[in-house]
């Protein structure tokens, strides 16, 4: 049987699977929802709760996750000049990764390496219209301008 993951487990996970190229705010925020809406009997009821906001769903507690993992030097989160807060892992942070992976529930893993992967094949604007296409509730709070 695989062991429980915790909520910064899938965080860590989601950053390993970004392969060196880091994740944006708005990436992290949507590969963590579109892992709990594609499998929520795989992350447990103590996952994240994300509820519509600006640019679709989100939950505030992914950022504190990323800022415990990067007190714990797992995770380096820089924000470029003018740019989108970008998360990586570090090497540390991806030997940890590696060791949840094989400890996690093997059809989830995979689904967040394929959330992933296609999320960083989007620019943000398309993202946020694939993630309103498929959950339109997730518009409700929308500053996005279609």
């Amino acid at each position: 049987m695989k062991a429980a993951m915790k909520r910064q487990d899938w965080t860590l996970l989601a950053l390993r699977f970004a392969n060196g190229r880091g994740l944006s705010a708005v990436q992290l925020q949507k590969a963590l929802f579109l892992l709990e809406r594609g499998l929520p009997e795989e992350v447990g009821p103590r996952y994240y709760h994300f509820t519509p906001y600006n640019y679709g769903p989100f939950d505030s507690a992914v950022y504190k996750d990323a800022d415990v993992l990067a007190d714990q030097a797992l995770v380096n989160i820089r924000k470029p000049t003018g740019r989108y807060t970008v998360y990586n892992i570090t090497p540390e942070g991806a030997q940890l990764a590696r060791e949840l992976e094989a400890k996690a529930p093997s059809r989830a893993v995979q689904h967040l390496k394929d959330i992933v992967e296609w999320i960083q094949t989007l620019t943000f604007a398309q993202l946020v219209r694939a993630i309103y296409a498929r959950y339109p509730e997730m518009k409700e709070n929308s500053v996005f301008s279609f």
